[in-house]
């Protein structure tokens, strides 16, 4: 049996109940034709995890659904908490970044403006943050990335604290990845599809992050987000468990 996951950001104890959202509830009871008694997950955003089954469906041109909490459980959060800064490339391309993100557990999401990008990206539409919703669904991860506004570069590498990286283009210069933290916080910053300017890699580089590539070829932006981000991840892991 498919399992049916949803959003809702306020999961309660078990053997309470809940309605869903008005968009997860038309979704649920006009796309998918949830019934009575219909199994579910359930998704908060903030770790938290249910088992839930159909209580109550009301139907017609706004369908409320209902429903009962039956096992509730929550998610320790990674240790590894990704940060990831991106120039978000143009259009309907800036989804699969966004979705791979949330797939591949990224904690926060900030978009910058770089000196060759040539997207506008608004971190403030609907759309962004459904995405991330839909992806928080399908790949049954609880923890729904925070969603910045965008900020310049300057702006956004003067107000990081984290350690970080940045993908470079493959040259002498970049390598692998040194000694980074495998647990805490870690910045990552993939520029536009031109790359970082001059400038902007001299003030990473004063910032004392390391450039890395992976592969040898130049990668797109939405290629560059879940390779580097699955090669830092799977890097943590590792050395995680075997510690």
């Amino acid at each position: 049996m498919q399992i049916r996951r949803f959003h809702i950001p306020e999961i309660p104890a078990p053997e309470q109940c809940v309605a869903m959202p008005p968009e997860e509830a038309r979704h649920a009871g006009k796309v998918l034709r949830l019934r009575r008694g219909d199994p579910l997950v359930l998704l908060d955003g903030a770790g938290a995890l249910a088992e839930a089954v159909v209580e109550e469906v009301t139907e017609g041109r706004r369908p409320a659904i209902v429903c009962r909490v039956v096992t509730r459980q929550h998610v320790p959060e990674p240790g590894l908490r990704v940060r990831l800064y991106v120039a978000p490339p143009r259009g309907k391309t800036a989804a699969l970044v966004l979705r791979a993100a949330v797939e591949l557990g990224v904690w926060q999401i900030s978009p910058i403006l770089c000196q060759y990008g040539v997207a506008k990206p608004d971190a403030g539409k609907a759309s962004w943050r459904g995405e991330l919703v839909t992806a928080m669904k399908q790949s049954g991860n609880p923890f729904l990335p925070a969603l910045d506004a965008p900020h310049s570069f300057k702006e956004a590498l003067a107000a990081a604290v984290e350690p970080g990286v940045f993908g470079a283009v493959p040259r002498d210069a970049a390598g692998e990845f040194g000694e980074l933290p495998t647990t805490g916080e870690l910045g990552l910053w993939i520029g536009p599809e031109g790359g970082f300017s001059p400038d902007e890699e001299d003030a990473l580089f004063g910032r004392g992050f390391a450039p890395v590539t992976v592969g040898n070829w130049i990668l797109r932006v939405e290629t560059a987000v879940p390779a580097l981000v699955g090669h830092l991840v799977a890097r943590a892991e590792r050395e995680t468990c075997c510690r």
